[in-house]
């Protein structure tokens, strides 16, 4: 019984990258080192972020939840009282975004469906 629930627990954490395969890889990859690049001196490479500053993406709910936030977070920016998120349009394109936005949600321990150029795009037209 415990070895059975142990697969499905696995099985479970896998699951949204599982029908990716080799592409699925590819995407978090290039996520990564988008991320890397762009995100990572306010996030921090290891998703804990700056307290007061920059929030957590590791743990973070509004990230592993619905998508759509999240891209358009990332295309628009977002100023708050914890500071200032620039806007990602008019530096990276729709398959970084898309990729950068699925590796956050898949680091770390978080788990959730990657995003598509596809969905970022149509949030860009908006």
């Amino acid at each position: 019984m415990r070895l059975w629930f142990t697969v499905l627990s696995v099985a479970a954490v896998l699951a949204p990258n599982l029908a990716l395969g080799q592409a699925g890889g590819d995407l978090l990859k290039q996520g990564q080192e988008v991320y890397e690049n762009n995100c990572s001196d306010c996030h921090r490479s290891n998703g804990e972020g700056l307290p007061v500053k920059f929030p957590a993406l590791k743990g973070n709910a509004y990230v592993q939840g619905d998508p759509k936030p999240v891209i358009g977070t990332v295309l628009n920016g977002r100023k708050g009282n914890l500071g200032l998120m620039p806007a990602w349009r008019e530096h990276l394109n729709d398959g970084q975004i898309a990729a950068a936005i699925s590796y956050i949600r898949n680091a770390w321990g978080n788990t959730a469906a990657v995003v598509k150029p596809e969905d970022v795009t149509s949030l860009r037209k908006k």
